[in-house]
């Protein structure tokens, strides 16, 4: 497996608690958050409606949550995480016979997730907090990672400095333009997601020249 380590969760940030019953009602607060996403501007909602919306009192809220930012930051590295676990679980099945397949079904993968979300278009096209930035980044070179590796083992890319940083920089570029899709159409516009493919397609899977001719 690729060594692409994810840094540290910001403060603040709540990755699921060990107990069910905690489990259960972070869950709830983090659905309930997502669902009000769908509805109001992130900035009209507050941990009153929230706890509202989830069912839950608002002590049992700050028990988990010490604000809405904590809520927010970690709905959003919840989603985070769910991108990066798509695209490993693509990478990890049997591999199509062409590059460009396996692009056709990341894409897929990716637009399934977004549309699976509710509130994301919500909150994750807003700019993201400083101290996301980094675990936001670091999820992409991770995502890089996994293609790359992917693409060695399967098709016979190089496994070089090189065309890892080609890999990395596709991933950027490609996240940009989904963010892109997702702002135009809620469920993603095809016209962006062709381009998307167009750019897989062109760059990524384009064999690297040999720099001896």
């Amino acid at each position: 497996m690729p060594d692409a380590a994810l840094p540290p969760l910001p403060a603040g940030v709540l990755r699921a608690p060990q107990q069910q019953r905690s489990r259960e009602k972070v869950s709830r607060i983090l659905a309930a958050t997502a669902r009000l996403l769908e509805r109001h501007d992130h900035e009209q909602i507050g941990t009153k409606l929230i706890a509202a919306e989830a069912q839950v009192s608002i002590g049992v809220l700050y028990r988990f949550f010490p604000d809405k930012h904590a809520i927010l930051s970690s709905l959003l590295v919840h989603w985070l995480d769910q991108h990066l676990a798509a695209m490993e679980s693509v990478l990890a099945a049997e591999l199509p016979p062409t590059p460009s397949e396996l692009g056709a079904r990341l894409i897929a993968e990716q637009v399934r997730v977004r549309r699976g979300a509710p509130g994301y278009r919500g909150l994750r096209l807003h700019a993201l907090p400083p101290e996301l930035r980094a675990y936001d980044q670091a999820v992409s070179r991770r995502i890089a990672a996994v293609i790359h590796a992917a693409l060695v083992r399967g098709y016979g890319y190089p496994d070089g400095d090189d065309f890892r940083f080609r890999t990395e920089l596709v991933v950027t570029a490609a996240a940009q333009l989904l963010i892109t899709a997702f702002e135009l159409d809620p469920d993603g516009d095809t016209r962006v997601l062709g381009e998307v493919r167009l750019m897989l397609d062109g760059w990524l899977f384009a064999r690297p020249c040999d720099p001896g001719r």
